[in-house]
């Protein structure tokens, strides 16, 4: 049964949001009046934290574990959030992950997964939510993508294949689903205070600060309050549109003298 709270707030769909920057998206969505569903293919306990956060801020969350590659998950998921509220707002594609290692030891494996989970699953999210979307005649699909998209790393040849492919793929698809009142926008972050850069070494932290000019990485709280700001209804103009968020090191791109220190 659907209480009337719920059907009144608008829907947000995070993938991959039990941690990092998904986390801070589902919080400060949340925090803006919206219903938010996380997702997570494994982590429980962070997804569970997730949770007890957004309501102790008195937020309305929803939990949905799901593997975003698997075509009959995406679909189950996809077909309860419908059941449950009637209606799905936003998608932020925000899954990701990251299998480094130079090209030419790389395996058909590796590739496989980061393609899979940064490129493939956001084509079956997508498409999901576009039929939810369509029907309602407006929704917003954020695509998180990334700065190795833009400024080459040795070693993530695999993830920048798939980024710079939802680059292509966010442009395309906001042109075909605008009719249908669906905006589709991109954000790159680049380097960002997370698990996922906790392991690197300090001697490449200090050269990508020295590449940067703000001199710092970005923060999770960074990229959710742009989030905010584009799915809000004053910002529904944005269709398309590759946003940046690295501190001003893609304007520094042609600097070299530095290794990826896997």
């Amino acid at each position: 049964m659907k209480s009337r709270k719920m059907i009144d707030k608008k829907v947000a769909l995070v993938t991959g949001a039990s941690r990092g920057i998904g986390k801070s998206i589902c919080r400060t969505l949340a925090q803006d009046g919206n219903l938010v569903v996380v997702n997570y293919v494994a982590n429980a306990s962070e997804a569970e934290h997730t949770k007890e956060i957004i309501e102790s801020e008195g937020g309305e969350v929803l939990i949905k574990q799901a593997d975003v590659t698997d075509i009959v998950a995406v679909k189950d998921m996809f077909k309860d959030i419908k059941k449950r509220f009637g209606r799905l707002d936003f998608l932020i594609n925000n899954a990701g992950v990251t299998d480094d290692g130079y090209f030419i030891m790389s395996t058909q494996k590796q590739w496989d997964r980061v393609i899979g989970v940064n490129l493939n699953a956001v084509f079956l999210c997508s498409k999901e939510a576009a039929m939810i979307m369509a029907s309602q005649r407006e929704g917003v699909i954020v695509n998180i993508g990334s700065g190795s998209a833009i400024v080459a790393q040795p070693g993530q040849v695999n993830y920048s294949a798939a980024k710079a492919g939802l680059f292509g793929f966010t442009r395309s698809l906001a042109r075909e689903l605008a009719p249908r009142g669906i905006n589709v926008v991109h954000i790159a972050p680049g380097f960002i205070e997370t698990d996922m850069t906790d392991i690197l070494s300090k001697n490449f932290i200090e050269e990508t600060f020295r590449l940067t000019p703000l001199n710092r990485w970005g923060k999770p709280q960074e990229i959710a309050s742009l989030v905010k700001y584009l799915v809000n209804g004053g910002a529904r103009c944005f269709n398309g549109q590759h946003f940046v968020v690295d501190g001003g090191r893609g304007s520094m791109e042609t600097e070299t003298g530095w290794q990826h220190k896997m």
